[in-house]
Parts: structure tokens; C-alpha cells; sequence
């Protein structure tokens, strides 16, 4: 049996997903459960809550339940037992950082075999980055294991951080970058006609449509003044053109963005459109004529946007910039616009630790010069030709079916995981025996934050008044945390307590027969044991 293992849910929302990553990961899950040739799907949730929001959004589509027939939600805390089987044929989570070196810890540490380990880039210029490549570098992984870089730029960059880092810190990056794109869902390449999305958000139908969606935000997407300022000249030569920008934002970006708006004169020739949801999203690229996206900024790698955009039809005029480079087809899908970059002065980049995150992003990208004249030109052309515009446009169509549509990218994927699978086969498990250095022991660290030093219980132990109250139905036993209850075994709890109704036994011996009893660990009895014990259910007495 083919089984695929993650602990990511790769569901971080119970809304409306729009931020790219939750809609890639979303969108992605969907995907490798409609078209992967897995037979079975075992995802670990943190808890109770995650593994309910991931069951209701299988649920809600179309075929979920057929859907969810193919999978296994467990918790967490039930990896450790299931590593040490290691039945998946690979493991994949929808980010690298957190999750990639942690597991190749735990596969070191409890795993009997070698097996593939990957996780996809999003954004990779945080401030955390370093750090994050550090403890990659560290981690025990192996030829086997891949981080999937989206675009050919984000591989680069990716690899040229792996060879920084390691050169300073002296470690070498033993696993694969494997470029992988992301993709977009099937409903993108059937938007509504554009009569009728043009009828629902009132625009005529002469009017010259062009289309910006992402987030509305000069810090972390894209500087969208340069481009009002062009369409400033681009309106007042045809009084017939629109341009709508739409996509999530923060009030006061939101507000400065409407402010530019008005003292350029374009309030009659520039929509803003926050917040839009999934049918206005459509109804917006069905109506359009161009698809415009001038990003300036670090933080992509990708551009799903652009790729909608593709998939529904639409010429795209985008700069030339990171994932962008592989998306738009110069020339034939659309237009890429040259991009100059000069960096902040030394005294600027030294606060790169200092300053926010997005502050530090748009420091950086305010040097990032998408060519202004360049990007009216290109927008010109297209509104002037529109055969020429509706060409490109079907050959971007065609081509994000080629190569971005889920389907596509999920065949993709699990050739990868074929391939690494087969090789892992041959490998030694990679730092067998070793331990993740990051996990310091509380014991040890916090120790003394206790009256005692933390210890496996000693004494003789009964069951106090309380637990007798329990046991004869006068009052409840004490509620089990739900996130908790592969620990909170019911079978060990119930031994553990009814073992000491015949009165005083000595704790040590009863830990013992009550995990040899249930089949549990004697760090997991000694564990129930203590929570007994802080609930009042048992006390343990010095030995006389």
C-alpha cells in the first residue's frame, strides 16, 4: 500500500482563503486527493480543532466525502508510534522551515528506514531566513529529501542562501532543491463570459479593462503608485479605460492608495475593489482585458495571481521579475517588463534585524524600478490590438493547463516522490540514533521551578476520598483534554485506578503491571499517574 504522510494540514483557515500560501496549500490538498495515486492520505493534525477544520473543509468539497474515504486524520501525538513503522512513501509539508528539519529529527531518532522528506519555498527573504537555513543545514537529511523551489529564480536564490550559510557555519546541504511550481484550480480556466461578469460589476461593455488582484500593499506586494501615474497618461489619451485593483488590504494602506487615486484626477478611471471574494475574483477576470501586475517586492516567489490570470484567458504584462520570469511567455503570453534594482545604503541594510518585516521589505523594494515608460507602452499595445491581446491571451491559457494546473503540478510532485522514494530504499537512515539539539530537556532547564526535581513516581500509592466519590458515581471523573488523549490512554487510566482499589500498593510495581497491562510505556503510566495526582484521585505515602 502507497501511503502519503504529512504533518501539515495544509488547511490554516476555516474562511475565505486569499493570502497565496493558504490558497496554495489548500488548493494543493485538493488537488493530490482528486488526481494523486496514493492509497491512502495520513495526516497529523496538532489537535482536535485543526483536525476538525481540516475534516470540514474535505467535507465541503464537491465529492468530500469520497474524498475523505482515502484518508487518515491523526493527531500529532500519534506520529511517534506510526514513525516507528514509517510506512509512507514520502512525506511532503506545504512550507520547509518548520517542519522538514523536525521531522528528519524524529526520523533519526524512531525511524527503522529512510524516506523522503520534502516541503515547498514561499516567501524566503524574512528575517528569520538565516536562522531557518541554519537549522535546515543542520538537520540530518539526505539525498532523498528536496525542498520544492516554485520557480527556477526562487531555486537560485534558495541555493545561493544554502551556500551563504553553510560557508559561515561550516555545514553542507545534503538534500535536493527540485524546481516545482505551484498551481491554480480548474475553476480559473472557465470563467463567466464576459457579458455577464461585466453586467454584475456594472462596467460597460466598450470600456478598455485592465486588471490588477493581489494585495493591495506597497510594503509586501507591489508599489502601485508607478502605475497610476502612467494610467494617468494612458486615460487622458482614451477616456474609455479602467483600471480596477482589487485585493486584500490594511485600512491605512487602503486609504493612501484611494488618497493617490484622487489628487491624480482617476477617480473616474481607477476601481478600487477590496476585500473581493471568490465569485467577485471571477466575474473580475472574466470581464478584463489585460492582466497588469508590476511586483517589486522580495517576499514572491511565484505569482499565482499571474497564473489565474493565464488560466482564464487574459495577455499578462508583468515584470520582469523572480517567479514571474517563469510564468509569462515574452511576447507570446504577454509582456515582461524590464526591472532595475538598487540596493539601500549600507547604514539601511544593517537594520535589516532591526526594523519590522515589512517595513525592511519595502526599504528594499522602493529601489526596485519596474521600467514606468515600459510598462504604459506594453499596455498600450494591447489595448490597441486586441487580436493580438486575445492571442496571447489563449496561448497563456494553454499554457497554465500545460503547466499549472493542479493536475499537472500533482502529477509532477508524485513523479518526484517516485524518484526519491526509490532512492531512499538504498540509504541508511541519516543521523540514526541522534536527537533533535533543539528540544532542551525541562527537566534539566527548569528543574528547580518545582519543590522536587521531576522523577518517576515513589512511594505507596491510594486512592483518596475524592476518587472513591468518583468510582461510586457521586461525582464525575475529572474531563481528559481532547488534544491530549493519545496520552491520556483510557484503558491505562482506568487501571491505574481500579488497581488500587484492594488499597496501598507501591508505586513503582503498580506503574509497571498497569503498562505491561495495556500495552503502554512506563513513562506514560508514570505520566497518567501525575495527572491523576493532580487532580486529587491519588496520593503516594513515604515506604515505612
Amino acid at each position: 500500500m502507497r501511503i502519503f504522510g504529512s504533518v501539515d494540514s495544509f488547511v490554516e483557515s476555516s474562511g475565505t482563503l486569499r493570502l497565496g500560501r493558504l490558497v496554495a496549500n489548500a488548493t494543493f490538498l485538493e488537488a493530490l486527493l482528486r488526481h494523486g495515486d496514493f492509497d491512502r492520505y495520513e495526516i497529523f493534525c496538532a489537535t482536535e480543532n485543526e483536525r476538525s477544520r481540516l475534516r470540514g473543509h474535505v467535507q465541503s468539497l464537491g465529492d468530500g466525502a469520497a474524498l475523505l474515504s482515502r484518508m487518515d486524520l491523526r493527531l500529532q501525538l500519534e506520529l511517534p508510534k506510526r514513525m516507528r513503522e514509517a510506512p509512507w512513501e514520502a512525506m511532503h509539508f506545504g512550507g520547509w522551515s518548520r517542519y522538514l528539519p523536525s521531522l528528519a529529527w524524529l526520523r533519526a531518532t524512531l525511524s527503522p528506514r529512510t524516506f523522503p522528506l520534502t516541503g515547498w519555498i514561499h516567501s524566503i527573504d524574512g528575517p528569520s531566513q538565516a536562522g531557518n537555513l541554519r537549522r535546515l543545514l543542520a538537520s540530518p537529511l539526505c539525498g532523498a529529501d528536496a525542498v520544492f523551489c516554485t520557480s527556477t529564480a526562487g531555486r537560485d536564490a534558495f541555493a545561493r542562501q544554502l551556500e551563504r550559510v553553510g560557508r559561515r557555519e561550516s555545514l553542507a546541504w545534503s538534500g535536493r532543491l527540485e524546481h516545482v511550481p505551484l498551481g491554480v484550480h480548474d475553476t480559473y480556466f472557465s470563467p463567466p463570459s464576459r457579458a455577464q461578469a461585466r453586467s454584475r460589476l456594472g462596467i460597460a461593455t466598450s470600456a478598455k479593462l485592465a486588471l490588477w488582484i493581489g494585495r493591495i500593499s506597497a510594503t509586501s506586494k507591489a508599489d502601485l503608485n508607478p502605475l497610476l501615474l502612467q494610467w494617468r497618461a494612458l486615460s487622458a489619451a482614451d477616456g474609455n479605460r479602467l483600471l480596477i485593483l482589487a485585493g486584500g488590504s490594511t485600512d491605512s494602506e487602503l486609504a493612501a492608495l484611494s488618497g493617490a487615486i484622487l489628487e491624480l484626477g482617476l477617480s473616474r478611471s481607477v476601481r478600487l475593489m477590496p476585500d473581493v471574494d471568490d465569485a467577485q475574483k471571477l466575474d473580475l477576470l472574466g470581464a478584463a482585458d489585460v492582466f497588469v501586475s508590476p511586483v517589486d517586492n522580495l517576499q514572491e516567489t511565484f505569482g499565482i495571481s499571474v497564473v489565474e490570470a493565464m488560466a482564464a484567458g487574459l495577455p499578462v504584462v508583468a515584470s520582469d521579475w523572480d517567479g514571474y520570469k517563469d510564468l509569462v511567455e515574452e511576447g507570446t503570453t504577454g509582456m515582461r517588463i524590464p526591472v532595475d534594482w538598487t540596493l539601500p545604503p549600507p547604514d539601511a541594510m544593517a537594520l535589516q534585524q532591526i526594523l519590522e518585516p515589512s517595513l525592511d521589505q519595502f526599504l528594499v523594494a522602493q529601489g526596485v524600478a519596474v521600467d514606468p515608460i515600459a510598462l504604459r507602452k506594453a499596455l498600450e499595445t494591447l489595448f490597441a490590438d486586441p487580436e493580438r491581446a486575445h492571442a496571447m491571451g489563449m496561448a497563456g491559457k494553454e499554457r497554465a493547463r500545460r503547466l499549472f494546473s493542479w493536475q499537472a503540478v500533482v502529477s509532477l510532485c508524485t513523479e518526484v516522490w517516485s524518484r526519491l522514494s526509490r532512492e531512499s530504499a538504498d540509504l541508511p537512515v541519516p543521523g540514526r540514533g541522534s536527537t533533535d539539539p533543539q528540544i532542551l530537556d525541562p527537566a534539566e532547564v527548569f528543574g528547580g521551578y518545582a519543590s522536587r526535581q521531576p522523577s518517576m513516581p515513589s512511594g505507596m500509592a491510594s486512592l483518596t476520598d475524592l476518587a472513591w466519590d468518583v468510582l461510586s458515581g457521586r461525582i464525575p471523573m475529572p474531563a481528559t483534554f481532547s488534544d491530549l488523549m493519545e496520552l491520556s490512554d483510557g484503558r491505562l487510566l482506568t487501571v491505574l485506578v481500579l488497581g488500587l482499589r484492594s488499597g496501598q500498593t507501591e508505586s513503582d510495581a503498580h506503574l509497571r503491571s498497569c503498562a505491561a497491562a495495556t500495552g503502554r510505556s512506563m513513562a506514560e503510566a508514570a505520566w497518567l499517574f501525575s495527572w491523576l495526582r493532580k487532580y486529587g484521585l491519588v496520593e503516594i505515602r513515604p515506604r515505612l
